[in-house]
């Protein structure tokens, strides 16, 4: 070792100092632009973490001040625009089964499911990749300063010293990893599942919307012809009391039924805006979209059932998406049991490694001295790692792998149950609501009839004008009931195709309903 000083503060320490103290703060400086590199430094939110939150339980969110850097600004939103505009043809006319596609594009239910079946896809090549080797570079470079007395005196040396690292590292046992894989792929079929139930779900809830929606247009025009007929029976009273065969009151029944007609229709109108809300809504769009759809009655009426109740059962059980996800769900569970047991056993790895070790190292203070070189480092070997004790963190990860699928089990249960039930409800909401939509028919004629019976009568003089207007508005009633049965018969036919779970994008009931 050459240059030995004395055991004092040399004259060249100041000058190794001020080296070091060079480095430090490049690392420094270098930690602190890596801090800052993110949009919003959160050290403020660190050490005061609520004050992100609301200020107490009786006031909302303020939007609060955020520092970028040397300037601020003050925190804002605005939406996206709208790209479902475009998916609207202005010019067409849409039925059912358009509305259900335009539905399963736009609406974001069905992109979400999308996106997380495809998360599940990457989540399995990930859990495959555990059967090809990893490929790793490194450096490591590192600034020394070694210092030691002998003999009095007091001997530093300085330097640097740099390592660049090639590792291959490849897993050659590991009874984990065909679990792993399992489960991975048993997720991916619950996420694909899934998704078929929520393209059903979406298909079901654009038909409800869309009867709901043409059911309001067909209350509208109810409505209208209600109105022209009192503004005709008023019209009738006016000259009847002109000629002396009608009384005062009479005239102001009718103008008040005309002005009820007048109310009725008012409401009916504005149902229709609400209703195209909500069927923007379901399909994905802007409630100010230009679309035409069909009306109520052109959509054909499915007939009674051709098949019994258990058989649409057992039909749902075999195919409900949903049901086959919680399927896979215990699929996965079990997967995971085989996982936290494989823990047991030990890995086999393989690892080579091919780097270059360098150093530079220099004296401290004036004169001559130091060393520098390198040498090539190569190696190649096998690793054994068997885990013999942790606590018994296995044993209670194979006791949680086994409740989760017994939880599993659990949930496939009732979900069997539900599906029963809601096959069963929609089976008899159905056959009600035919029942139900031919003793309208058979209304609406009696109330056609009757109402013609009691003009006439009305205009021979033989009845009272109270006995006209109790025939005019059993005859509105008789409309909106008819209405009504056709909206409710066509939304349980939907609920039954939905419960049975049968193809969404054909948007028609199963085989056993055929249409009339």
């Amino acid at each position: 070792m050459q240059n030995a000083r004395p055991a004092r503060w040399p004259s060249g320490w100041s000058a190794a100092i001020d080296s070091g103290w060079r480095w430090l703060l490049a690392v420094g400086a270098l930690v602190l632009l890596g801090g800052c590199s993110t949009p919003y430094p959160r050290i403020a939110e660190a050490l005061d973490p609520w004050s992100a939150a609301p200020a107490n339980q009786q006031e909302g969110y303020a939007l609060r001040t955020l520092h970028t850097g040397p300037s601020t600004q003050v925190e804002t939103w605005r939406p996206p625009p709208s790209q479902t505009m475009g998916l609207v043809d202005p010019a067409r006319t849409y039925g059912l089964a358009d509305l259900v596609d335009l539905g399963l594009r736009a609406n974001p239910m069905t992109r979400l499911a999308w996106e997380e079946t495809r998360a599940a896809a990457a989540s399995l090549g990930i859990a495959e990749s555990a059967w090809l080797p990893t490929l790793t570079a490194q450096v490591a470079a590192q600034y020394k300063r070694v210092s030691f007395t002998a003999t009095n005196y007091l001997y530093s040396i300085r330097g640097t010293e740099l390592s660049p690292l090639v590792r291959l590292s490849w897993t050659l046992f590991d009874p984990a990893r065909p679990a792993a894989i399992d489960q991975a792929t048993a997720r991916l079929f619950a996420a694909n599942f899934a998704f078929n139930r929520t393209h059903q779900q979406v298909a079901y809830e654009v038909q409800r919307a869309f009867y709901a929606f043409n059911a309001a247009r067909a209350r509208v025009t109810a409505a209208e012809v209600t109105l022209r007929q009192t503004g005709a029976t008023a019209d009738a009273v006016q000259l009847r009391l002109e000629r002396g065969l009608a009384t005062r009151p009479d005239l102001l029944l009718a103008l008040e039924d005309r002005a009820r007609a007048a109310y009725e229709l008012a409401a009916a109108q504005g149902e229709i805006l609400n209703t195209r809300a909500r069927l923007a809504e379901r399909l994905g769009i802007s409630p100010q979209a230009p679309l035409k759809t069909i009306a109520l009655e052109a959509i054909p009426l499915p007939a009674d059932l051709e098949s019994s109740a258990d058989g649409l059962i057992d039909l749902a059980l075999a195919q409900r998406p949903d049901l086959q996800a919680r399927l896979a769900d215990i699929r996965a569970q079990e997967a995971a049991i085989k996982k936290a047991q494989a823990a047991y056993w030990p890995t086999l790895s393989v690892q080579a490694d091919a780097g270059r070790d360098h150093w530079d190292y220099r004296t401290v203070g004036g004169g001559v001295g130091g060393a520098n070189g390198g040498y090539p480092a190569y190696s190649l070997g096998l690793v054994f790692n068997w885990n013999l004790f942790e606590g018994y963190a296995r044993v209670n990860e194979v006791k949680r792998a086994t409740a989760a699928r017994e939880a599993a089990q659990a949930q496939y249960d009732a979900l069997q149950l539900q599906i029963i039930r809601e096959v069963w409800q929609a089976y008899a909401d159905l056959k009600t609501a035919i029942r139900k939509r031919e003793f309208a028919l058979a209304l609406l004629r009696a109330a056609a009839e009757a109402h013609a019976a009691a003009r006439e009568t009305y205009a021979n003089g033989l009845s009272t004008i109270l006995e006209l207007l109790m025939a005019e508005r059993n005859l509105a009633n008789a409309r909106l009931t008819e209405v009504d049965s056709r909206t409710a018969l066509l939304q349980s036919a939907a609920a039954l195709v939905y419960a049975a779970g049968t193809d969404a994008g054909t948007a028609t009931p199963p085989e056993s309903l055929p249409h009339g």
